[in-house]
């Protein structure tokens, strides 16, 4: 039997001592001809066969010819010595020109010439074996013979004529038939399980057909006789009932016993000879079939007769059936291939057009529903699934039980997770055994898994219903155990061949590799096809992320300015475009965060969509800044305001965000080319300039540009570019303003104040070049450059005697922010000796709204170094007034606003008493800005604020005049 294969009709636990019978060293030779045995190093004969003394004429005693010289008994060609028995091939035995000298036992040239002779030689190991087979044949028989070979290029093109497999198979037997003269000739085909099958027969006049269509157990040819007939492809037989000649000595001089596997004479197995007498056979002919290497099955001929001399097979139709077998083997292979062909190219093409239509569509749910009529019946199949990431199919009239998944998961536990190669599995008798079975697919008979890895595993899979086979058998597969004198046990062949019929249920039909290649193709059909919708997918999404912005889903910035060059590339001016600007809108990001702030974006944009109209485009920028390019007919400014005052009307109504309501305004900004420009920036730079002059004029309100603008905008950036160089070009001086102690009429500070002195437009005070510093991010430097010359100035004051005093310097939330701030000072104070008591840092309002916890953490770290700090222009926020008990604060400032108006304005005077009132709670120091008259100071002293600053005392005045100034103030105020 084959390896792997099992015989249900006979015990298991036979299968191993049926295969490992020697069949091969039986020591015995058919007894129509005769062998000798040469030891190649010695050239001595070393083993006979005893039948010896029957074909060699006066030989008494097979013995004689033991350890005597080859020469001795054998002559070459010409009655020389033989060939070098070294040269012999060591598998197919070949035909030499060697013959007998019988002469040397027999003096009768009559006798001598009465047989002749043929010797096939071939080497075994360390021996040269040796068989001698007889030629006489009469005188119908050469005729016959000489007859097929003359015709024998018809016979070729016989076979070559027929087209498909069962028609060839007819015709080849018929062939045999005729070539070999064997009464029955039969093709033999073994199948997956190991059994054979007869799939031709054709018999002699006068011998009826027995045999075609049955099928014969695994274990009639064993494995050991499987290697032997793929070893040696010819297997004569010659007589079933004439005695074996046995070998003598029956052992080889190295204690072996001689390997006949490639001996035409080799001798047969009991078991087989009993075989072959129980189905009525006296002679054999087999012929091997091999295909791709393989023992495809054997063209069996039987003869009811021996075919032993003088109807014996010479050398030459030896050769001749060798041939034939060879091109059967040729013409199978091509046929079984052509029908793969066929069959491969089929499901390869439906393959392909199921690939484009995959393509074409991209949805494999749809695509598979719709083609699993063609799908299905390629494979012969009733089920199909598919399962790759999050896909999930399965279809066809199969019967199943649960869900998709359910039933996906049941195939998916019979994968091969171990391996990461694509594989495919196959089964065709899951309905022999509860445990193969698929409980969920209780019609499935038959299972292909195809899988493979990408990523994760995936897979695709069929099913195949049962196929109830009437399997007819060469009699009833059942066989008698004999037991053997050695203890060992064999099977007894079976006595009848009569047609036996058996029903094979649980099976479906074989699954090819051609089906298992398709099914590994559709699976990487899918996977490619999953793959590319999924990059399609993402693709998509990229694309649409790079175009749109993601809170609004309105086009971005990049998409509106490539869609308006694209119009305007066209020369297409009817359009204006439109600069939109929440106002206010950072007020509720510092309010109430960033989520609230998203809400209101979201809000905003809905209702600007819902006026503009399908052609014109609207865009976010980013913040609260969008874009829209509004298509009119003939552009104008009276048209484009018309159309803003409707976004103002969509902007009005409150917003509605988490239960709180808001009412913001938006300001506009237009630009219509081509007059206001004809490219993307021209257009929205001037745009930008017309909504600046819109929040300037009060917000809430739609400007048109006009040219004036650009000319105030070319000043903003000539003195931006300027500031860029101020520190470097040293332009930047501090001058100091003094803090008064309204109690004392001392003076008990100074707050340090930068000023600008451009070479061309004089001197500049923060409020005009400050802005525009922050804007640019040049606020950094200028921060560090007052730090530094306001520690250096009081370090000269100190040396020179003078009573030191705190200075106050401001810093921006870019300051606050930086990482390296409180250590940048504590340098500095270092570097000048100076004491950190001596120094106060000012923030404003709007810097702790923006950044609380990063204010509140530096200020913090500013106090621990001995560093005091105030809040600055307390009450122009919009901040909680409970985040300044959140603050570590040392001073607060009242903005110059209250001090100025709160003599004339009652409600300035009350929200400047209830500031100073706050500040005391606090016990926080409160210092009024902006004190111009004696009736101010007077205020702010009967109310409890203490100390105040403004030009009533000095204004700023540069460090040389700062001590002068003190002198002067204290003076004044003490007279």
């Amino acid at each position: 039997m084959s390896p792997g294969v099992h015989d249900d009709t006979i015990p298991a636990a036979l299968e191993e001592t049926c295969a490992q019978e020697e069949i091969h060293l039986l020591g015995a030779v058919q007894s129509y001809g005769f062998m000798t045995v040469v030891d190649l190093a010695s050239r001595a004969i070393v083993q006979v066969s005893a039948g010896i003394v029957r074909h060699w004429p006066g030989l008494q005693d097979a013995n004689a010819l033991i350890a005597g010289p080859l020469s001795d008994w054998v002559a070459g060609a010409g009655g020389g010595d033989p060939l070098d028995i070294a040269a012999l091939p060591t598998s197919h035995p070949v035909n030499l020109p060697w013959r007998p000298r019988f002469e040397r036992t027999c003096a009768s040239q009559e006798e001598i010439a009465a047989t002749q002779w043929e010797c096939l030689g071939h080497r075994r190991g360390t021996v040269a074996v040796l068989e001698w087979l007889p030629v006489n044949a009469g005188a119908d028989e050469l005729r016959r013979q000489n007859e097929i070979f003359s015709d024998f290029s018809e016979v070729m093109g016989r076979l070559r004529r027929a087209e498909g497999l069962e028609a060839f198979f007819g015709e080849c037997v018929k062939v045999v038939q005729e070539i070999s003269g064997f009464d029955r000739v039969m093709i033999y085909r073994f199948r997956a399980d190991g059994s054979g099958e007869v799939v031709a027969e054709r018999t002699a006049q006068g011998h009826p057909q027995k045999y075609l269509g049955l099928r014969f157990p695994a274990s009639d040819i064993p494995s050991q006789a499987r290697a032997l007939y793929l070893a040696n492809k010819l297997r004569v037989l010659a007589d079933v009932e004439a005695p074996m000649d046995a070998l003598q000595p029956p052992l080889l001089p190295n204690g072996e016993t001689l390997d006949q596997s490639h001996c035409m004479l080799r001798g047969l197995s009991p078991v087989h000879l009993s075989y072959l007498r129980n189905m009525g056979v006296r002679a054999t002919l087999t012929l091997s079939i091999v295909c791709e290497g393989k023992l495809w099955g054997l063209i069996a001929c039987h003869h009811h007769s021996p075919r032993t001399p003088p109807h014996q097979l010479r050398d030459g139709m030896r050769h001749l059936s060798e041939l034939l077998a060879e091109i059967t083997n040729m013409r199978i292979e091509g046929l079984s291939n052509l029908e793969a062909v066929r069959h491969r190219l089929m499901l390869d093409r439906l393959m392909n057009e199921f690939h484009q239509a995959l393509i074409q569509d991209g949805d494999i749910a749809a695509e598979l529903d719709l083609w699993l009529p063609k799908l299905l019946p390629a494979f012969n199949a009733n089920t199909m699934g598919v399962q790759i990431g999050t896909l999930a199919c399965l279809g066809g009239p199969g019967k199943r039980k649960g869900s998709i998944h359910r039933i996906l998961d049941e195939v998916a536990s019979r994968l091969d997770s171990r391996n990461t190669s694509p594989g495919v599995r196959m089964w065709d008798d899951l309905l022999t055994s509860p445990r193969k079975s698929l409980l969920l697919l209780p019609e499935a008979a038959g299972l292909l898994l195809a899988q493979r890895h990408d990523g994760d595993l995936i897979f695709c899979f069929m099913t195949r219903a049962e196929a109830v086979q009437q399997v007819r058998w060469g009699g009833e597969p059942v066989k008698d155990i004999v037991a053997l004198p050695d203890g060992r046990v064999r099977l007894e062949p079976r006595r009848s061949f009569a047609e036996w019929k058996e029903s094979v249920k649980g099976h479906s039909d074989p699954w090819q590799q051609i089906d298992a290649d398709a099914l590994q193709n559709l699976l990487r059909i899918l996977s490619e096809v999953n793959k590319l919708r999924a990059n399609r997918k993402m693709q998509e999404t990229l694309h649409w992320r790079a175009h749109h912005d993601h809170l609004t889903g309105l086009y971005n910035r990049r998409a509106m300015e490539d869609e308006v060059a694209r119009r305007l590339d066209d020369t297409r001016y009817n359009t204006a475009l439109m600069l939109l600007d929440l106002d206010h809108f950072k007020k509720i990001n510092d309010t109430y965060g960033h989520e609230t702030g998203d809400l209101v974006l979201q809000q905003l944009s809905l209702r600007l969509k819902a006026v503009v109209r399908e052609f014109d485009l609207l865009a976010r920028l980013g913040g609260d800044e969008f874009m829209l390019l509004l298509q009119i007919p003939h552009p104008n400014a009276a048209t484009a305001l018309t159309f803003a005052e409707r976004l103002h009307q969509a902007v009005a109504a409150p917003f509605d965000i988490k239960g709180q309501q808001f009412r913001l305004g938006i300001s506009v900004g237009v630009a219509i080319p081509p007059g206001h420009g004809r490219t993307v920036s021209e257009l929205l730079r001037h745009a930008d300039l017309a909504l600046y002059q819109a929040k300037s004029r009060g917000r809430s309100r739609s400007v048109v540009f006009e040219l004036a603008m650009a000319a105030s905008q070319r000043d903003y950036y000539l003195l931006e570019r300027d500031l860029d160089e101020a520190v470097e070009r040293n332009q930047l001086s501090l001058v100091f303003q003094p803090k008064v102690d309204l109690i004392s009429r001392k003076v008990v500070g100074l707050e340090a104040l930068v000023r600008w002195n451009h070479p061309t437009r004089g001197q500049n005070s923060p409020g005009a070049f400050i802005p525009i510093a922050e804007h640019s991010d040049q606020i950094l430097r200028i921060d560090r450059w007052v730090m530094r010359n306001a520690i250096a100035e009081q370090a000269n004051w100190l040396s020179h005697g003078l009573a030191p005093l705190p200075v106050a310097i401001n810093l921006s939330i870019a300051d606050i922010l930086s990482p390296n701030l409180v250590a940048y000072l504590a340098e500095l104070l270092e570097e000048y000796q100076v004491p950190a008591h001596a120094l106060q840092v000012e923030v404003t309002e709007s810097c702790f709204m923006r950044q609380l916890d990063e204010t509140q953490n530096v200020l913090r770290a500013l106090n621990e170094t001995g560093i005091s700090t105030a809040l600055d222009d307390f009450g122009t926020g919009f901040s909680s007034l409970s985040y300044l008990r959140q603050l570590p604060l040392q001073c607060l400032k009242i903005d110059q606003s209250f001090t100025q108006s709160m003599l004339e304005d009652s409600n300035a005077e009350k929200l400047t008493q209830a500031i100073v009132a706050m500040g005391n709670a606090l016990k926080m120091n409160i210092v009024a800005e902006g004190v111009e008259t004696r009736e101010q100071m007077n205020w702010l002293l009967a109310h409890g604020c203490h100390i105040g600053q403004g030009y009533y005392f000095s204004p700023p005045v540069p460090p040389e005049d700062v001590h002068q100034v003190i002198e002067r103030i204290e003076l004044r105020l003490a007279a």
